[in-house]
Formats: C-alpha cells, structure tokens, sequence
C-alpha cells in the first residue's frame, strides 16, 4: 500500500486520518493509495432545521396595539377614553394585561430539513527527511481528489455529436471529483467530497523551495442530509 504521510513515530494511530477513495456505498476504489495525517482541527457539524409554522399566524403579539394592552402601557389612554366617553374599555383591557398568545400548540416546532454533514479538518503534513514525500506528494494527492477528474473543454453539444457521435455521455462531458473517505479515531466517515481545500503558500520551505511544513484546513461534506442508519454506518468498525 502506498501511504501518503509524514513520519509521525510515537504518535497515537488513534490520531491519524486516513483518506482513501471510495464509492458511492462506501466501497475503497484504490487501495493502493491512502493519505495519512493528524488532525490539528476537527469538527463534524450536522445542521437540523426546525421551524414553527404557526407563529407568524397565530401570534397576535405582532400587533404594536397588541402588545401596548398585554403590557398595560394603553391602559392611562383608555382611561381617558372612558371618562370621555362613557365606555369600560380600560376594564376590558386589564382583563388582556399579562396574558399571550403563545400556547404549546402554536410554538410547536416541526422538521422541515436537513443539510449535508460538515466535516472540518486541519491536515498537518511535516517533512522530517523528504519534502517531497511527506509534504508536497500528500497534498497533491488531496488536491487530486478535490478537484474534477476531467473537464470537457468544448461546452457545445454539436460539437462534441460531431466528434464522439451520438453517444448517453454526450451532454455530460466532464467528470466529477472523486468521492473519499475519511478514517479518523472511533469513525469512518463515507462517502464525503472536499468542498474546500487550502494550500499555505506561506508555509515554511526548505533551501530548495520545497514545503517543509504545510497545514492544510478542508472542508468535507457528504452527499445528502444524514438519517440514524448513516450514523450507524459511520460509527461501526467495518469502516
């Protein structure tokens, strides 16, 4: 096997992730290549959204009269307004004072999505003899699987038909990144794309101009919105 990584001698192999490539059922495509690295940072973010339909409609608060009688703020107006008038209006507001709108039933909260899963790293590659090997070839792996495996430079159909001929690939001519997986502690994570990679080019270089030092944050987010099977799947040993 091809390991991409730095020499990290006496540290935890509980702390160093493995990426490798995989399927859409998180089958490893290439097993001869895996890039391995500890994690200054980490972070998987699942955002669940929840909403209260009934709020807007229900809630009378949202009236600025409203809110005067539930204060008693209106109450010195309405009572000028009886001794004026003759009317109790002030009395049928004290009754209103300190009481809402709000009940259980129009604060209930309901699902109404999800967003894929955000997983937040930082790689840390480090050369202790060979830039090239521990630092530069780790990071164009990543790099590789970030970015697409191929697009088309012609953008016309017509074009492409006159060429390739009639063909179902035709009007979808150019070829996603990969998907990977990431191993990291008491899960595997599968199948993520990197939607977000930074290269430091300031990091630390030897008298060569290579990078003897490179921190490399990413952001990875699966393919679709997590149910408790997929939680299931991350976190068994079968990863």
């Amino acid at each position: 096997m091809n390991e991409l990584t730095s020499a990290w001698d006496g540290l935890s192999k509980h702390l160093i992730a493995s990426f490798y490539e995989v399927d859409r059922n998180g089958k490893r495509l290439d097993p001869d290549v895996t890039v391995k690295a500890p994690l200054t940072e980490s972070n998987l973010e699942i955002a669940l959204n929840w909403q209260s339909p009934f709020e807007n409609r229900a809630n009378i608060e949202s009236s600025t009269l409203q809110q005067l009688v539930q204060s008693g703020a209106i109450q010195p107006l309405l009572q000028k307004a009886d001794n004026t008038l003759g009317t109790k209006l002030s009395a049928l507001a004290a009754d209103v004072e300190g009481r809402t709108s709000v009940t259980k039933l129009n604060s209930t909260q309901v699902f109404v999505g999800e967003q894929p899963a955000k997983f937040n790293v930082t790689a840390l590659f480090r050369a202790w003899k060979d830039p090239q090997s521990e630092v530069h070839d780790p990071f164009d792996q990543l790099m590789k699987w970030a970015l697409p495996i191929e697009l088309a430079k012609d953008g016309l159909i017509l074009s492409r038909l006159a060429t390739d001929g009639l063909s179902s690939s035709a009007p979808f001519p150019s070829k996603s990144p990969t998907l990977i997986a990431v191993r990291y502690k008491d899960a595997t994570y599968w199948p993520l794309v990197i939607e977000h990679i930074i290269k430091d080019t300031n990091a630390p270089i030897d008298k060569n101009g290579m990078f003897v030092s490179l921190a490399v944050p990413m952001a990875l987010t699966t393919l679709t919105a997590l149910d408790r099977q997929d939680w299931a799947n991350f976190t068994s040993k079968s990863g």
